[in-house]
Parts: structure tokens; C-alpha cells; sequence
């Protein structure tokens, strides 16, 4: 079509335009779209998220039925993105907060699964803000539900550290098939068990085999101290893991051996874990589950699991989620399972 001030002449038979203040603008405001465009080519922002409901039924010394927001993960909506700022480096940043869906709410503190702030290059990576303790990465990574579900053996009563607060962070460059990273907190006045921290993690990553060691000390007084080492192989369509972790506070220990496999089934894959827990105190315990994951699309996944576990001397060890009134008497059982859907996005 064309403009009314765009004035055509005729050259040669051919047809010639001739410029207008109105084409000039346009030319300039096309340049500065085309220039914006160019430099949001270099950074992005991504959002991400899970939702994952399940209905679940757990006994212990009561029973309980609960319609929770995370059976295979936790629900979570989040942000990160990335920016080329030159020169080799880069810098983003990560925030992620937790979802409960089925009451439809948010966390009080929003972003407090994560919110970090990073700047990397050829030295590695700085990253600051509340994320997990690599402690906690290596266990929940070397367990085939995750640390989710109703897998994992509870370890509150060592106030066992999962995400931290006010962490500086420095992680290797790439070295081939190592990795590494430590981990500080100053605590900030903060003398309790959840204030200051030291942490490190180290391993060795291929596509079929991992292995991971790491350390860390909690508090200021009355450290918690742990220690974890983790192992798995990849055949394929079957996968093996298993993971040590040692816990000592005072006169306190707790020792939790995990071991798991999942094997692919046409679209679907079977998982299976048993742990046992061993303390001070006359406390044993040992747990089993198992599951079904059906895979309906890349996103959405159909999953079932059932739980057990048995409480020798004191032990009071109870399934994931089963707080309150489900809790078992020392000695006793706790039993479990849940149906969910998780759509991922």
C-alpha cells in the first residue's frame, strides 16, 4: 500500500519513492526496535514451575488424610534469567517461591526456597542469596524420590539444614568431569543452629556414573555436623543409588544408609528405596518404599507410592508429611501411601 505522502515518480518504468518526514520517523523508530531487539537478544529470563498435588493416606499412632503439595516435588513457581554483560562474563539471578495448591496459597516468606544473585565467568561462579545447603543437594540428588514423597527417614530432630540464609557461595569453573563448591553463612549475630555455616561438596560426574562427597557445620554453638557420600550408575533404562549420611550434635549421632533404583517400564518407571537409620539412644529404623511414575506427555506424569516404617527401641521416625497426629509411638510403625499428578512448566 501506498502512504499518501510517499510520492512516486517514474525512472526507467521503474517505480521511485521518494522520502517523507512520516518514512523518515518510521525508519527511526524501526532502527530503535530492531536495536532493542538486539540487545534483548542478549539476556533472558525464563519462568518455571511445578504443580504437584497428591492425595495421601498415612497411619502411625492415628491416621491422617491430607491433600499435599508435594508427593513426587515440591510445588513451586519461579524466575531466572541470565544476562552477557562482556568481557567473559555473565550475570543472573534465580528466584523461586514455594505453592500450596490445594488451598491455593503462597509462602509467607515468598522467595524463600530460593533467591539468588550470581555473577560467573572463566573463574567459576559467585553466587549470593538463600538456596540449599550442599549437604542437603547431595542426599535429596542420590535418593530416587528426590528427598520428597515418602521416602526419606525424618531428620528434624538433628535440625537438619536445607536452605540457607544470607550464603556466599563460590563454585569451580568446569574441570572436565569434576565439580565443586563451598559454602559460608556469617549467621549475622545469629548464634542458634541456623545461623553460621561452613560447607563444601566435591565430585565426579560422567553420564552413567556419580560420585559425590560433602561436609558441612551448623551453628555457632553446639555444631551440627554432617557428613554425606553419595553414588550412582546409570545403565539405561535401570539406575542404581545409594547415599551415607552421618549426623552428630552434642552427644547426639544419627547414621542413615539409603538405597534405591528405578527401571523404565514402556512409559512409565518403577522406583524402589530402603533406608535404615541407626543413632544414640537405642534408635533404629528402617524404611521402605516404592512407586510407579506413568509418564503422560514430557510434562505431566500420573505417580503412586507407598511407604513403611518400622521403629525399633525409642525411635519415633515417621514418613514424610506425617506430622501431628499420624506420628508414631517409640517403636511403633508408620505406614503410607498417596496417588498424585505433577505437571511440570
Amino acid at each position: 500500500m501506498i502512504q499518501p505522502n510517499a510520492m512516486p515518480s517514474m525512472v526507467g518504468g521503474a517505480a521511485i519513492f521518494r522520502s517523507t518526514p512520516i518514512m523518515k520517523k518510521t525508519v527511526v523508530a524501526l532502527a530503535a526496535l530492531l536495536g532493542s531487539v538486539g540487545a534483548m537478544a542478549q539476556s533472558s529470563v525464563t519462568v518455571f514451575g511445578v504443580i504437584d498435588v497428591a492425595a495421601r493416606d498415612l497411619k502411625g499412632a492415628n491416621s491422617v488424610k491430607q491433600l499435599v503439595n508435594e508427593g513426587r516435588a515440591a510445588s513451586r513457581l519461579g524466575f531466572r534469567g541470565v544476562e552477557d554483560i562482556g568481557g567473559g562474563l555473565k550475570a543472573s539471578f534465580h528466584i523461586e517461591a514455594g505453592l500450596a495448591p490445594d488451598t491455593g496459597s503462597a509462602d509467607a516468606a515468598f522467595w524463600q526456597r530460593r533467591s539468588t544473585v550470581s555473577l560467573s565467568g572463566d573463574f567459576g561462579e559467585v553466587r549470593l542469596g538463600r538456596q540449599k545447603a550442599a549437604t542437603r543437594t547431595l542426599i535429596d540428588e542420590f535418593d530416587v524420590f528426590g528427598g520428597n514423597a515418602m521416602s526419606g527417614i525424618n531428620r528434624i530432630i538433628f535440625l537438619d539444614r536445607n536452605r540457607m540464609d544470607n550464603q556466599v557461595a563460590y563454585y569451580l569453573p568446569k574441570l572436565g568431569d569434576f565439580y565443586g563448591n563451598v559454602e559460608v553463612t556469617a549467621g549475622e549475630g545469629n548464634t542458634t543452629t541456623s545461623g553460621k555455616s561452613t560447607v563444601g561438596r566435591a565430585g565426579y560426574k560422567t553420564k552413567q556414573l556419580h560420585l559425590s562427597a560433602a561436609y558441612g557445620q551448623f551453628g555457632a554453638l553446639n555444631k551440627l555436623k554432617l557428613s554425606a557420600l553419595g553414588a550412582s550408575y546409570d545403565f539405561g533404562d535401570f539406575q542404581l543409588l545409594s547415599s551415607y549420611s552421618q549426623y552428630k550434635q552434642g552427644t547426639a549421632s544419627l547414621k542413615v544408609t539409603n538405597l534405591g533404583a528405578t527401571v523404565k517400564v514402556g512409559s512409565g518407571k518403577v522406583l524402589a528405596s530402603y533406608g535404615r537409620a541407626t543413632g544414640a539412644s537405642n534408635r533404629e529404623a528402617n524404611l521402605l518404599a516404592v512407586g510407579y511414575d506413568y509418564s503422560l506427555s514430557k510434562r505431566t506424569t500420573l505417580y503412586t507410592t507407598f511407604g513403611s516404617i518400622d521403629n525399633k527401641g525409642t525411635s519415633t521416625f515417621a514418613l514424610a508429611g506425617a506430622a501431628g497426629a499420624s506420628l508414631p509411638t517409640a517403636g511403633g510403625k508408620s505406614r503410607g501411601y498417596e496417588f498424585g499428578v505433577r505437571h511440570n512448566f
